[in-house]
């Protein structure tokens, strides 16, 4: 986090950025040394594989980014691309064929355009308010980094205890 104010980054934008980008340098972390077999792996009680929650956090990044810039029109290519947020059954879909490395990878993307998008941003930018079509008030773009970074951290307990059991079948 401590470069993000030295990239320009307005000062209203540089902590809630910085939770983002710590955010996915810890899930990098935690993910070093998987197997295609352990992403995939759903443990005993068949949860959200670590792939599936990657699909997950591309598929909710890539659509707070889109609805932080304006870009309402992007949200059902997005979807058409990656699938809804969750399947009949009110699960996250799974992600078949998918590699988790490739998964990984584009996450990464995802990611980096946020800091691209965030890094032009004003502090009179970041207090501006957006309207998430399933959430009942608006938010600031400032509040939805804050928002990605903690649905990040609690997929990443999620992925932890599927590395535990995964170690422990």
């Amino acid at each position: 986090m401590r470069d993000v104010l030295s990239r320009g980054t307005a000062p209203s934008l540089a902590v809630p950025l910085g939770l983002v980008e710590d955010a996915f340098r810890r899930l990098e972390k935690r993910l070093e040394g998987m197997t295609e077999e352990e992403y995939h792996f759903t443990g005993p009680d068949d949860a959200n594989s670590t792939a599936m929650l990657l699909r997950h956090l591309i598929l909710v990044d890539l659509t707070y980014l889109h609805i932080m810039m304006g870009d309402l029109g992007k949200l059902q290519e997005i979807q058409a691309k990656y699938g809804p947020f969750q399947d009949e059954s009110g699960r996250i879909p799974g992600v078949a064929g998918a590699s988790g490395s490739a998964l990984l990878e584009e996450y990464r993307g995802v990611i980096e355009m946020v800091r691209q998008y965030v890094s032009g941003l004003t502090d009179e930018a970041a207090a501006r308010e957006v309207k998430v079509p399933w959430w009942p008030e608006p938010a600031t773009v400032r509040y939805m980094l804050w928002h990605m970074a903690s649905h990040s951290s609690h997929h990443q307990g999620q992925i932890a205890r599927l590395r535990a059991a995964y170690k422990q079948r």
